[in-house]
């Protein structure tokens, strides 16, 4: 629902009330020196129905007296109207500016759960993300028309083909056109998703991956559905590492197959990274699940970084060897903290290695954020 002048006015207006340490009725009799006690009632109910907006927009009379009664500034009024008039998308380019009861409006449009337990400076946290979010799926849907090009082209030179009765140009052409109409569906489910995510809804925009990524089994190698689905692996990884909650299960869930598919493959770095994300769903999984399936799960984080670690190696991937060993360590102090005595010990112990190992690397001198 916008906003209204009459909306933002009534909260500005209970706001300083309440900063004032005035009651309804005696701002009503501010307003109204001469108020007869038995019309006390119904102007403390009128006040009453301005600050929660029941009024529609006030006239100039009524901003002014309320504004001279409570100290409020003409260009204090003149700023909210600027602010009412903001679209919501103006709004995200200045989230600071952002009244509290405008940044809960604006939370309730990304479908933030209990905007209104948070403070501030939560909320704007929040909401710049939603906004650089927003922005990028806005630019990507912008670019929707020049992949209609692209197919509207193709499309009229298998006509041309067709009309030349060259078959094979024809076969080409119209494989091509699949290929697109596919990475379009798919771009368009993507999309889809990124939108499903700016509204917290993580297991749609895992559906919607999920289905763009099987679409392209049966026309393209193995290798590549596998690079689509590791990107849509860092899509939910982003998102979980930004806001919280079950999307690093949707993330095992895709990138076990792209483990699989890369078994064995030449470019052994895909398989690598791919080992490296569900190492870290699996720590967060491991940290948030209690008992034994919460230790297996810390397990099976450690084994897929020292299976990356066989890739990634100190001599050819310097960088991703020590980033690795960083989160191996994380994860053995994790399994070590929970373990009993000497085999708890013995974890720690390896953690410690590993973050001395990741040392030799990130050193003062070449890394100094990740070396302290």
């Amino acid at each position: 629902m916008p906003d209204t002048f009459g909306a933002a006015f009534g909260r500005l207006i209970k706001r300083k009330r309440a900063e004032s340490k005035m009651t309804q009725g005696q701002l009503a009799c501010a307003l109204y020196p001469n108020l007869a006690p038995e019309d006390a009632e119904a102007r403390k109910g009128d006040i009453s129905k301005i600050e929660n907006g029941r009024t529609g927009n006030p006239n100039t009379q009524t901003v002014k007296r309320l504004s001279n009664a409570l100290g409020i500034s003409a260009d204090d009024i003149d700023a909210l109207e600027r602010r009412v008039q903001m679209s919501p998308s103006e709004q995200m380019e200045d989230i600071d500016a952002l009244d509290r009861d405008q940044l809960e409006l604006l939370a309730s449009r990304f479908e933030i759960d209990t905007p209104h337990k948070q403070s501030d400076g939560e909320l704007k946290r929040q909401l710049t993300l939603k906004a650089e979010e927003y922005v990028g799926l806005k630019a990507e849907v912008d670019s929707i028309e020049d992949g209609l090009k692209r197919l509207s082209n193709l499309k009229a030179a298998a006509q041309d083909a067709i009309a030349r009765v060259d078959l094979e140009e024809v076969e080409d052409l119209l494989s091509r056109v699949q290929e697109v109409e596919l990475e379009e569906a798919a771009k368009t489910a993507e999309l889809r998703a990124q939108n499903a995510l700016l509204r917290g809804n993580v297991e749609q925009a895992f559906n919607l991956l999920r289905s763009a990524a099987n679409s392209f089994e049966g026309v393209n190698p193995d290798e590549r559905v596998a690079r689509i689905l590791y990107r849509y692996c860092y899509i939910l990884w982003r998102y979980t590492v930004r806001y919280g909650g079950h999307g690093f299960k949707f993330m095992l869930a895709l990138v076990d197959p792209v483990i699989a598919e890369l078994e064995g493959h030449k470019n052994k770095k895909w398989r690598a990274d791919s080992l490296v994300l569900k190492g870290i769903a699996l720590r967060n999984q491991g940290i948030r699940t209690e008992g034994p399936e919460g230790a297996k799960l810390l397990a099976e984080a450690v084994a897929a970084y020292r299976a990356a670690l066989e890739v990634y190696t100190r001599t050819d991937h310097p960088v991703n060897w020590a980033t690795t060993q960083n989160n191996l360590g994380n994860a053995l102090q994790k399994q070590g903290t929970r373990t009993e005595g000497q085999a708890g010990a013995a974890l720690l112990a390896e953690a410690v290695t590993a973050y001395r190992a990741a040392l030799e690397v990130r050193t003062r001198a070449d890394h100094p954020v990740q070396w302290a």
